[in-house]
Formats: C-alpha cells, structure tokens, sequence
C-alpha cells in the first residue's frame, strides 16, 4: 500500500516547488514564473494560509496552498494545485483536495472555496471533477481579470 502525505513547505522544498512551476505554463501565466518565486511566497505570508508538499513513498508529487480562513469571506480556500508532470492524471490532484477537504471537515468547516481564472477550462473542469461547482463570476479590480468562484461542499 503507498503512503500519502504532505508537510510544510521548507526551503529546501523551493527546488521541487521551482519544477512544479517550470512545468506548468498556465500557472506561470496566472500566478508567477520561477524568478518570482521568492516575492510570490512573500506576498501570500501575509495571508497565513500554508503551503504544502504532498509526497507518495516519500516521493514528492504536488503542492497546495490552502488558505483556512480567507478575509473575503471567512472560510477556506484552495489557492494552488500544482502536480508533478509525471504524475498528472493519476488522481494525484483529487486526492491532494479530498485529503485537504477531509481535514477542513474534521475542524468543522463545511465548503471549500476556489477562485479560478474564467479562460481556464481545464482548471475549471479539473475542479468540477473534484466536486467544486461553480458559485459566481467576479471581476478583480485590480487586475481587471474575471475569475470563476467556486465552492465544494464539505461532507
């Protein structure tokens, strides 16, 4: 039977985390590229949600960042999914959000939050196929971006 598990971000997770990104041009295209990294983790510590390395055997596979309590609307929040190439359409992903939406429901919460940017199809249906369904459209002031807010209940 394989392990899954995940802990805290450490820095010397930063290479494998650096990899995850390399390899995923949309999220590079949304969020940062790799010589953004440090102000981009920087940016989010403010917010105190956590980042994590998930590993199977030991083996690194993914990170998430997870926010447990949002100011927008005090609940949580799945900020970041990002699975390692090889391991992408496995069920990796899924499993990262049940073991995060498991965690959540046993603290009592009862939904988990995602915003997602509306031009993304393939994130949207990966949340849809997670059991996120889709809340409402709101449009980033700042950015001028629309996002998909969606919700899955925690059951």
């Amino acid at each position: 039977m394989t392990k899954f598990s995940s802990e805290k971000l450490e820095s010397d997770d930063l290479e494998f985390l650096r990899l995850l990104i390399i390899a995923s041009e949309e999220w590079q295209n949304e969020e940062c590229g790799v010589e953004d990294l440090q102000s981009y983790l920087f940016s989010y510590s403010m917010y105190n949600g956590e980042w994590r390395i998930w590993s199977i055997d030991h083996k690194k596979v993914g990170a998430s960042y997870v926010l447990e309590w949002s100011p927008s609307n005090e609940k949580p929040w799945v900020g970041t999914i990002l699975v390692h190439p090889s391991y992408r359409m496995k069920g990796i992903g899924k499993r990262i959000l049940t073991e995060i939406g498991n965690k959540l429901r046993h603290k009592g919460h009862k939904a988990l939050f995602a915003g997602c940017p509306i031009r993304q199809d393939l994130w949207l249906q990966f949340l849809g196929k997670c059991g996120f369904e889709q809340f409402k459209v709101e449009m980033d002031e700042t950015t001028k971006r629309e996002f998909m807010i969606t919700v899955k209940p925690l059951k």
